[in-house]
């Protein structure tokens, strides 16, 4: 075996596993404490990769520097979702809280197709494309800002769980809401926040992807099955479990491209494959939540 490709893959395993995490971060969030599966989450970060494609095209704001417009931008959306269609079925089977997420993800797909089209776009920005070398491993620019962004975010995002004050409230209402509720949270609050919170995360992802992938209307389907492959591997609710899933799934994708015949073919089948191994022999994940 080649030491120094398998010492490449790794790496570049290591890098996509801190953009699955921050891609799942936002569903994990939303099933944690509203307990909805949220198949429209992966458009929302569709929605924050047209919205950064955008900002570029039009004001000339580079990728990075509109993290924070994207951000409060799907905070709003997520509110928005929250209130026409989260709320309405918190109580409800989740049967008909996973249809109407998924009919809620068809009409994010139509809408940008009516909107922008078909077409692939991309983001013509020069310093993506350079790299850095580090002893055996090259990696690229595009690589490495994604990484660093969504490590930024979860630990922020993990930080804000452990120690604020609407952390403790989150947490609070994830484990009980009624007990949450009788000393003094005021829930649904707290419910239209983590909607929010987990929209923003979204667009934030959505940046990444306009940085380093094709955008289109149907990018977020990909997505949507990356996350909930971590979700299910890690766990449903579990963020440790999310995070050692990720690395499980970019390393795991990361290797069966560099080392099998047509493995850049095979990779995206790994997120199926894993899925159908873990509900099959630990249906509750690595971690329980």
């Amino acid at each position: 075996m080649n030491l120094e490709l398998l010492v490449q893959a790794v790496a570049n395993g290591v890098l996509l596993a801190g953009f699955y995490a921050l891609v799942t971060l936002g569903l994990n969030l939303l099933f944690g404490v509203l307990e909805i599966t949220n198949f429209a989450h992966g458009d929302l970060i569709m929605i924050g990769a047209y919205a950064t494609l955008w900002l570029n095209r039009l004001l000339g704001i580079d990728p990075i520097a509109s993290i924070p417009i994207v951000f409060l931008l799907l905070f709003g959306v997520g509110l928005g979702v929250y209130a026409a269609f989260f709320k309405p079925i918190l109580r409800a089977p989740a049967h008909n809280q996973i249809a109407l997420t998924f009919g809620l993800s068809v009409f994010l797909q139509s809408l940008a197709l009516i909107a922008w089209g078909s077409d692939l776009r991309t983001l013509d920005i020069p310093y993506v494309s350079n790299t850095i070398s580090l002893g055996p491993v090259t990696i690229g620019y595009g690589r490495l800002i994604a990484f660093g962004i969504a490590a930024a975010f979860t630990v922020g995002f993990f930080a804000f769980l452990k120690w604020s004050k609407l952390g403790y409230a989150v947490r609070a209402v994830s484990q009980d809401p009624e007990a949450a509720s009788l000393l003094g949270v005021n829930v649904n609050k707290i419910y239209a926040l983590v909607s929010g919170l987990a929209a923003a995360l979204g667009g934030v992802a959505g940046v990444l992807v306009a940085v380093n992938l094709y955008i289109h209307p149907y990018v977020g389907v990909e997505l949507t099955l990356k996350a909930f492959s971590v979700v299910i591997l890690g766990g449903m609710g579990s963020y440790t479990g999310m995070l050692l899933a990720s690395l499980v799934l970019g390393i795991s994708e990361s290797l069966v491209g560099a080392f099998l015949p047509q493995g850049s073919g095979l990779a995206p089948g790994v997120a199926f494959a894993i899925i159908v191994a873990v509900l099959a022999l630990k249906p509750e994940g690595l971690l329980r939540r």
